[in-house]
């Protein structure tokens, strides 16, 4: 019996690149596995792939700037494209923000894009807002990989940087986290099961895996992937996570020394107002990310159920962010009270929403 290879091996080489075409096409909506598995088959399909994202996912992708918990600046690409600088894989973004044309505001954002590092990771990259997973709100990618090779243009108003490998960052992660998931996903399954606390209908097991992944895998296997990057980073653990924050605290639970004493005093008002620094990773995803597509098979469920679904994991969010432990009822209320605002369950559904210190 000829083996796989030996039958491929046979074929035209025409026939193999149309099929492995179909095959590439199929991921058109997958830009990770699409980037990370499949531009690897060939020569043909890197190239053809790269093509892909240059002109179709990297307009696709936002970098946003924190500046303080209540601005952000967005970046995306510019319309003013060099051609050789793109083969070269440097991309340049500007931001659009009205009014940044002021010589004081510009130094603030100087300084900002000057305090980007590693551990501190004042900008976040999106991609795919609106569009992945069929426009579902809380659909697209959301990370604070390196944006590698970054340079800083114009005062700010424009930024610059290696364009393949800050996909390969971002997307990287994002298949590393997808893996982390179904094996969570997997243990949290036998160890209900385990417990006798495993429902017998799919329904109601949909509800009860919202809750685990709100509570625990959704911010589990992101500080996992942070972890695995600092390692990669600085084997000899000197260097810290910045994500780490005392703000996100409640959502990442890792054991943090005690934050050093202010150095100016904070308006006397809730911690809210008081508040200067920008959002961690952990609580832009606690915000932005929806826990519901990550339930296998939801592109087969109802709209109704959808809606329940998204409900739930709200509900969960705020029993979570607003130190309501261990009272249910307030994440029975919480989610009633997200299905019945204003608002027709497409907006619900098909939203795009950012982080806000006052979520």
């Amino acid at each position: 019996m000829a083996t796989m290879a030996e039958f491929w091996g046979k074929l035209p080489l025409e026939l193999v690149e149309r099929i492995m075409d179909l095959l590439v096409d199929d991921y058109d909506q997958d830009p990770a596995y699409q980037w990370t598995t499949l531009r690897h088959t060939t020569r043909r399909q890197m190239r053809r792939i790269e093509r892909h994202f240059l002109n179709y996912w990297l307009p696709k992708l936002t970098i946003t700037l924190y500046s303080g918990a209540r601005c952000q600046i967005d970046y995306i690409r510019s319309n003013d494209v060099n051609e050789d600088e793109v083969e070269n894989g440097r991309a340049r973004f500007r931001t659009l923000a009205p009014g940044l044309t002021n010589p004081e505001e510009k130094k603030d954002i100087r300084t900002l894009w000057g305090q980007y590092s590693f551990e501190n990771r004042v900008a976040h990259l999106r991609l795919g807002e609106g569009v992945l997973n069929n426009g579902m709100t809380g659909g697209y990618i959301v990370n604070d990989t390196d944006i590698v090779n970054l340079k800083v243009e114009n005062d700010g108003l424009e930024i610059a940087f290696d364009w393949r490998r800050t996909f390969d960052a971002l997307l990287r992660e994002e298949i590393m986290m997808r893996r982390l998931h179904a094996e969570m996903v997997t243990g949290r399954k036998a160890k209900l099961a385990a417990d006798h606390r495993w429902p017998p209908f799919e329904r109601i097991r949909r509800v009860v895996l919202i809750k685990h992944f709100v509570l625990d895998i959704q911010m589990a296997k992101r500080v996992a992937v942070q972890k695995h990057r600092l390692r990669r980073y600085d084997p000899s653990g000197k260097a810290k996570l910045g994500s780490l924050t005392h703000e996100s605290q409640h959502l990442h639970k890792q054991h943090l020394p005690a934050p050093p004493p202010a150095l100016e005093t904070h308006r006397a008002c809730c911690v809210i107002c008081s508040r200067r620094t920008g959002p961690s990773i952990f609580e832009v995803v606690a915000c932005e990310e929806s826990v519901v597509l990550g339930l296998d098979g939801w592109q087969q469920l109802t709209r109704d159920e959808l809606l329940d679904l998204y409900a739930e994991a709200y509900g969960w969010n705020c029993y979570r962010c607003l130190g309501q432990e261990n009272n249910v009822e307030w994440q029975r209320t919480s989610k009633n009270d997200w299905l019945t605002v204003c608002g027709s369950s497409t907006e619900k559904l098909h939203n795009i929403r950012r982080w806000s210190p006052f979520f």
